[in-house]
């Protein structure tokens, strides 16, 4: 083993335990900033492989380096998720992917790889990259697509083309990791957000009751926040929402509802 080769192995470990401290405590910025400083050393250190040379003089040695490499990618892309960092995580599946398409007569399947995967495809569903999620699909083996980590994005996205939100938000409650619910929860309040525009100009007032399932809210204190939050008035167990009526003849509720999400522009595309 090389001197570089075990001072990563180390910086993994190190990175590994200081991470699972930091899924226990999210909010605790000493722990975030240590999981910072370790992931800045472990990527310095990383620098020093020469996997190229390695592949042509010691086979076993680069097989081990590529192995940590993309181990610590991955670790990178949970942090990523766990301190709702966005642009890093793109940066590290990027990377990651590279590891998993280039060197996979090489290495050995990672057993993060379909989590990783997975959690790509509910970042591009969550911000409604669909033609990008299509692509990324096409990439996976059918019979891969039956992981659980793999099939609960494709569920997600059955259940949106069809304009079952209801469903959707149920299965924010099936999350098959922790990881997976930053997304589904932008993706819910994306798509209350959409609702709620199309609703604005669809509808006058509605009764709270059906707001609350409209909304994809599960109290009568839920939808009053929100409902105060949009700056809409509620009285008489009713909400009264600011109407534009000039787009009420044009507009048909059940229509606006499903175009508003976006998603037909980008089927449309797909196809």
């Amino acid at each position: 083993m090389s001197s570089s080769t075990g001072k990563v192995k180390k910086l993994v470990e190190d990175f590994k335990e200081n991470l699972k401290s930091l899924e226990k405590d999210q909010a605790n910025k000493s722990l975030q900033d240590k999981c910072s400083s370790c992931l800045t050393k472990l990527k310095i250190t990383l620098l020093e492989f020469d996997v190229s040379s390695a592949l042509e003089d010691d086979k076993k040695l680069a097989k081990e380096q590529l192995t940590l490499s993309r181990e610590a990618l991955e670790l990178a892309t949970f942090y990523s998720v766990t301190v709702s960092d966005i642009g890093s995580f793109k940066r590290h599946i990027a990377q990651v992917q590279m590891y998993y398409r280039d060197y996979s007569s090489i290495l050995l399947e990672s057993p993060r790889k379909w989590t990783i995967l997975g959690l790509n495809l509910m970042y591009l569903l969550a911000y409604n990259q669909l033609s990008k999620f299509h692509t990324e699909l096409e990439m996976i083996p059918m019979e891969a697509r039956k992981e659980t980590y793999v099939a609960y994005p494709i569920e997600v996205e059955q259940r949106l083309m069809e304009g079952s939100y209801s469903k959707v938000r149920n299965l924010r409650k099936t999350v098959p990791s922790a990881y997976y619910a930053i997304f589904m929860d932008t993706l819910v309040e994306t798509v209350r957000e959409r609702i709620s525009e199309c609703s604005t100009a669809a509808y006058e007032t509605i009764p709270l009751a059906d707001g609350k399932k409209m909304f994809l809210l599960d109290s009568d204190q839920k939808i009053k926040e929100y409902a105060i939050k949009q700056g809409w008035e509620i009285k008489n167990a009713a909400i009264y929402m600011n109407k534009n009526s000039e787009t009420k003849e044009e507009l048909k509720s059940r229509e606006l509802i499903k175009e508003s999400l976006g998603f037909a522009t980008e089927l449309e595309r797909i196809v």
